[in-house]
């Protein structure tokens, strides 16, 4: 692109102006509410550079399906020069890159050429689809990003395709690659680490991208295909599939898309200019030190890394973020221990990052440390932030573990968003504490609310259990060991109930009777009849202290009964027996 044509973008202006000037070696930023702009090419060409990207946001988040969610500014890192930028590189074949760790996203430019910003809009692509959270495959991720670094942000126009720089001399000078093969090439591929194999596989995969999005027979399926591809369909069944052709038709099309005259473009509705507030200042060099060697660690070159870490902390022995930056490292490179050892540091040291405190407590649950040693890097992780609804969750689950029911039940009922991966623990274990102390109708609510998230029948027991918990009370009961001999074992008693009786026993087939006490046979094995409704009803107590008996008179009188009191009686039922059954209750 012309110079003449760059002076005409607003927003560039003041990068051109600057760029025939001697390249300053020192770090500058401009900051902004989504962007951390750091150029070594000094404060002008930052803020230019800064300007570019809030308007490229400003364009994806119209979009709508290509919005961004940061939650902390996107690290802009911009080289003056390839030497610089050489240490940096994710592979030689990379003139920019996305990077993406610890919840930092960078954006890197090996060049502050105006000529070359098409690869910021490039790498802000691949910003975006990785915000999507969907992992596309390298092909179609490429080829969406090479589509949008043809896109043309004036002040009063917006523009969207014809072909990136050298992209149809590699296409009209190569023999190209199979789409199969193209589709089916790996991230890692050893063929994009050269040169020429990545020119070609980047040049047909523009061109594959702009023919699906700008062309008249395949954009009105796009959308859709990207959809199925980002699914896990492969690319020649989602060509099938949505467009009904095969991969043979596909490369015809495409060998006819790009020997057009001149290649399509879009043109898009203009931006609007909001008033930006930028902040501009110049890093130290401990502070250029620390943000080159984060850069180091995003685009996992973790031995390097390391050794500048290491450099630095001897500068800054106390300082949390180098601590928190090693045990990174260390996690990456699978020593858990290491890694678990250097953030705990960090949390002493004061650590502000949330995240960090609660994947320490996550180490360290799972190293098995007990809950003083947990308990305060999950409750600095809510202090930090009141809205980590995961902290909440592992500090309510270790309060509840711990039997502090109050404090567990104050941070599951912060937590704002309960997901469905969590909604039954989440249920149950509100239900349980509730039980613990004693709230039984909030109790029912939460296991009800169990129930509905459970997933299979032995979940839905577990609720229940919470459920028949919240109806009873805890009470004992008589039972019989293997020997046949009466054991006292505990039981659930319905809550304030006035009639239970401890002496009947589970598998009982209990019966109960109403009728005058005519008779009272001592002996061994005591015998009572009972007259109902004119019938007697023979009944025999082995043992009269495992008879609850109500109301009844001091003493019995052996024999026949004079007074024949009225008397109601529960009984197991012994079809075998002597008798019709053994008495468990009398009342009288």
């Amino acid at each position: 692109m012309r110079r003449a044509a760059l002076c005409r973008m607003g927003v560039l202006a003041a990068w051109v102006v600057c760029a025939a000037a001697a390249p300053e070696r020192e770090w500058r930023l401009a900051r902004s509410e989504h962007f951390e702009v750091y150029a070594q090419s000094g404060g002008e060409r930052a803020q230019a550079v800064l300007e570019w990207f809030e308007q490229l946001r400003a364009f994806f988040e119209r979009q709508g399906e290509w919005k961004t969610s940061a939650s902390q500014p996107v690290r802009v890192i911009v080289f003056a020069s390839e030497q610089d930028y050489r240490p940096y590189r994710v592979r030689d074949t990379a003139d920019a890159y996305y990077a993406s760790g610890a919840g930092q996203d960078y954006i890197v430019m090996g060049t502050d050429d105006p000529a070359k910003f098409n690869l910021a809009a490039h790498e802000y692509a691949h910003l975006a689809l990785h915000a999507s959270g969907v992992q596309y495959p390298p092909w179609l991720s490429e080829g969406i990003g090479e589509l949008f670094s043809t896109l043309r942000i004036t002040e009063r126009s917006v523009e969207l395709g014809g072909a990136p720089a050298g992209r149809l001399w590699t296409l009209g000078r190569r023999s190209w690659m199979p789409l199969g093969e193209l589709m089916s090439m790996a991230e890692d591929a050893p063929g994009r680490k050269e040169r020429a194999t990545a020119e070609l596989f980047y040049a047909e995969c523009w061109a594959l991208a702009d023919m699906l999005a700008l062309s008249p027979d395949y954009a009105p399926g796009f959308d859709g295909f990207v959809a199925r591809v980002g699914a896990g369909v492969p690319g020649p069944e989602a060509m099938e599939g949505v467009y009904g052709k095969t991969l043979d038709a596909v490369t015809g099309d495409l060998h006819r898309w790009v020997s057009q005259a001149k290649q399509p473009t879009i043109d898009l509705p203009p931006l609007g200019r909001n008033a930006l507030a930028v902040q501009i200042s110049e890093l130290s060099g401990l502070e250029s030190r620390l943000m080159l060697a984060h850069l180091m660690l995003a685009a996992g070159q973790y031995d390097g890394a390391e050794a500048r870490f290491r450099a630095i902390e001897k500068e800054a022995p106390d300082s949390a973020e180098i601590s928190a930056a090693l045990g990174e490292i260390a996690l990456r490179k699978g020593d858990v221990t290491g890694a678990r050892r250097a953030w705990k540091r960090a949390i002493e040291q004061g650590i502000t990052d949330a995240k960090l405190c609660y994947r320490y407590a996550i180490l360290a649950d799972q190293a098995g440390l007990g809950a003083d040693d947990i308990r305060p890097a999950l409750q600095r992780a809510v202090e930090l932030r009141p809205d980590f609804d995961d902290a909440h969750y592992q500090l309510a689950l270790l309060e509840k573990g711990a039997g502090h029911y109050e404090a567990a039940l104050r941070e599951f009922l912060a937590m704002r968003e309960v997901s469905r991966e969590h909604a039954f623990v989440y249920w149950l274990a509100i239900a349980n504490a509730y039980n613990e102390l004693g709230r039984r109708e909030e109790a029912q609510a939460a296991a009800k609310h169990a129930v509905e998230h459970a997933a299979n029948w032995t979940q839905r027991a577990r609720a229940a259990e919470q459920i028949h918990i919240a109806q009873t009370d805890l009470g004992v009961q008589f039972a019989r060991d293997e020997a046949g001999n009466l054991r006292m074992v505990t039981t659930r008693v319905p809550h304030a109930a006035s009639d239970w009786n401890p002496f009947i026993e589970p598998g009982d087939d209990i019966r109960r009777v109403e009728g005058a006490l005519r008779e009272v046979e001592c002996g061994k094995v005591t015998t009572i009849r009972v007259e109902v409704s004119g019938k007697p009803v023979r009944l025999t107590i082995p043992d009269l202290q495992h008879v609850q008996m109500r109301h009844a008179p001091a003493d019995f009188v052996c024999g026949a009964q004079e007074r024949t009191p009225d008397v109601v009686v529960d009984y197991a039922r012994t079809p075998k027996g002597p008798t019709e059954g053994v008495v468990r209750g009398m009342g009288f």
